[in-house]
This record gives structure tokens, sequence and C-alpha cells, in this order.
């Protein structure tokens, strides 16, 4: 056995895993996580020698999303450390962050932890070229002194317990707080003693997004707090950081959503109204994202999508409905006789591209142009009128997943 000691703490449920290997490390009086890794995979070597090449010795790739081909490989090694520490069953992998096979607006991949899909680009990594802090709270950490894996989401950058600011520099030397970096949980490379660090209060819409990571309000007005899913919640954050565009704050989106969906709907009558000016040809010979941009790729907010439908797609739904029956057909096209693609055409029904080049074939879907022989349509190119696209998901009447479908 390469270890003196189990470790006398089992790990926090909100935990990261790499702040419980450096605990593992302290623990076991090695003078840094490679000594420990070295030993880990000595004894893997004995004992699986596929297993042993999956464990890595960087701490920033411990983390088994990082593992490209060999995530298997990374899932048993961990195994193989749960015994050779003692620990129960399952003790690294309920602290671990999975891939996962959901995606965010536009295919973003992300990662999976206790069943919650965080977007990838929400995480903040222990960047070495590009430095990037992992901050910390003083007081949590001064009552327990482990990394809460909440600290490496971007959109968390208030304590939700205590109300003050999360800590991105050394109180000392000014340097970021990164402690994959410095492999210390509770002091900075200098010296300094983090959870000595000074508290500053938090502003109001910052701890209320630190609240909407956090819990669940059913009576609250406001969707992203009602939303008993925190992927749902999340999703609904990374949709409004791409609506927004740039200069965007994370704590935008809490005033945003306060007063959801009279905001959203506000932003779009902006762009409805001024869509005739934008025009170079006539309405229907003219794409919905050249108005709207990727107004309706973007509503698609998690893929595969749950059984109940987000807030944000359901209520773009909502505004497109009213957009068709404010401008009924007539002889001069109008904004509702834009173009849509196979792919908004697929968000809008919820259902898959081959399912929308289905409807097309069996002439449910007419195409404003006919396509040439053996050419597959463009899923990114607008053809079908969005008017069509409306009344034809309206005549199901209640909205089900499936509804849409032509059969096979």
């Amino acid at each position: 056995m390469a270890f003196l000691f189990c470790p006398k703490a089992r790990a926090f449920n909100d935990e990261s895993l790499e702040s419980y290997l450096l605990r593992v490390v302290s623990e076991n009086y090695f003078d840094s996580y490679q000594q420990l890794s070295f030993a880990i995979r000595g004894e893997l070597l004995e004992l699986d020698f596929e297993a042993h090449g999956g464990f890595p010795i960087e701490l920033g790739r411990l983390n088994i999303y990082h593992a490209k081909h060999n995530s298997h490989f990374r899932m048993r090694a961990l195994w193989l450390v749960e015994s050779l520490l003692g620990l129960p069953k399952y003790e690294l992998q309920k602290i671990s962050l999975f891939r996962s096979n959901r995606t965010f607006s536009q295919g973003v991949v992300s990662v999976q932890r206790n069943g919650i899909d965080i977007p990838l680009s929400f995480l903040r990594f222990p960047n070495i070229d590009n430095v990037e802090s992992i901050p910390i709270c003083p007081q949590c950490i001064d009552e327990e002194p482990y990394i809460r894996q909440i600290w490496h989401l971007k959109p968390y950058s208030v304590c939700a317990k205590h109300k003050c600011e999360l800590v991105h520099n050394c109180e000392s030397c000014k340097s970021p707080i990164n402690y994959i970096l410095n492999e210390s949980i509770t002091h900075c490379h200098c010296g300094f003693e983090l959870s000595k660090s000074s508290n500053i209060q938090a502003e109001k819409a910052d701890f209320l997004l630190a609240q909407i990571l956090t819990h669940v309000d059913p009576e609250s007005a406001n969707p992203c707090f009602n939303q008993s899913s925190t992927t749902h919640r999340l999703a609904a954050l990374f949709w409004h950081e791409k609506f927004k565009g740039d200069s965007y704050s994370f704590g935008d989106a809490v005033e945003y959503f306060e007063r959801w969906p009279v905001n959203f709907y506000q932003d779009l009558d902006v762009l409805t109204h001024a869509a005739e000016l934008r025009l170079i040809d006539f309405f229907n010979r003219t794409s919905f994202s050249f108005i709207y941009g990727d107004l309706i790729l973007n509503s698609r907010c998690i893929f595969p999508e749950d059984k109940d439908p987000h807030f944000i797609h359901s209520a773009l739904l909502s505004y497109l409905n009213q957009l068709v029956e404010k401008h009924p057909k007539s002889k001069k096209a109008n904004v509702a006789d834009l173009l849509v693609s196979v792919a908004e055409t697929a968000v809008i029904l919820s259902t898959t591209h081959e399912q929308v080049y289905r409807l097309y074939q069996d002439g449910i879907l007419i195409p404003s142009l006919k396509p040439k022989m053996r050419f597959r349509i463009n899923p990114s190119v607008g053809v079908f009128y969005l008017r069509q696209v409306i009344e034809y998901k309206k005549s199901f009447g209640i909205d089900r997943e499936g509804m849409h479908l032509s059969a096979w």
C-alpha cells in the first residue's frame, strides 16, 4: 500500500474532486499532487495496466470529463483509487464532473454532476497560459477548508450563504487565486492565508443570481427561481448571454427575467417593427434569421429536450403564434411570410431534421423554391414559410412531444 493513512474525512457533497484529492495529499504528507499521482500510478500498474495509463499526473486533468478517448479507464482508475484509500464505493464518482450527452443552445457541449447539466463554457478552468482565477469565499474556507464545486461556475460570483463577493485575487500579492495551480486550498502561493481575506458585501443582483443557482422558490414570479431544474436555470442564463451578446453581465439576467416575458416581447417587437426597413427583398424571399438572427435556434435551450418545454422556448412560440395571427395572409407578403430553415423548423416543431425532411417529402411542408433533383435542402437556408410551419403546428392543438411527426 502506497498510502500511510486513509482520508480522515469523507468528501463533502458539494466539494470538487480536485479539492478532495488535495486533502488526500495533505493527510498522507505528500509534498504535491504529483507525488500522490505517481504513488497511485505505481499501485495501479500492478493492479490494472490500462487503468494505470488512465490516471493523470496533472491535477488540472484529473476530472473525468477531461479524458478524451479513455474515459472508461479514468473511471476504472478512480474505482481502484477508492479501494486503495479504503473509501466507500462511488465516493469519488459522486463528486466528479462527467461528460454529458446533452447540449445547450446551438450544440454547446455540457458536463454533468449529480444529474445537473452545466454548459462547459460556464466552467472556470485552471489555464496556465491565460490564468483564470477560481475564487473562494473566505468565510466558507474558515468554516470548512475545502473548495465548493459551485465556485467553478462563472455565473456564481457571490456566496449565497454569507452574502459576500467571492475573492478572485490574493490580498497580499494580487495574483489570481487558483487552488489547482497552487495546489493549496487555504493559502496563496505567496503564503497569505485566504480565510483572512476581506469580505465585501455583495450587490443585490449578484446575490439573487447566486440564489437562483442554489435555491428554488416555487412561489416566485421570476421563472429562473421557480424552475425546479437547475439545468433549466443554467440554460436560461446561457440563452440570455447569447441573446444580449457583447458587454454582457450575468447579473443583468436577474432583472431581465423579473419582468419575463414582457422584456423579451418588447425586444422582439423592436426587431419586428424595424423588419421592413431592413429588407433588401420581399418578405417571402427573406430568411427569418436575416431579421431576427439565431433567435429560433437559440430557443432550443436544451437538447434532448425534457418532457416539459423550457419556458424560453414556450415564450418564443407564443410570440410567433401571435405574429402570424396579427399578420394574416394577404396579396402583399408580410413578416409572417419569412422563410425558416430546416433547422429552425425542427426547433419550432420540437423534432429532428430527419423528420422535417420527411414532412417535406410527404408534401406537408412546401418549400418556397423547388430544390434541384438529387440535392438535399441545406438545413441552414430559409426554405419553408414561417406561417405554414406555425399553422401546421397549431393544427395539432395541445403541444405534445412527437405529435408533428409524419408516419414512417
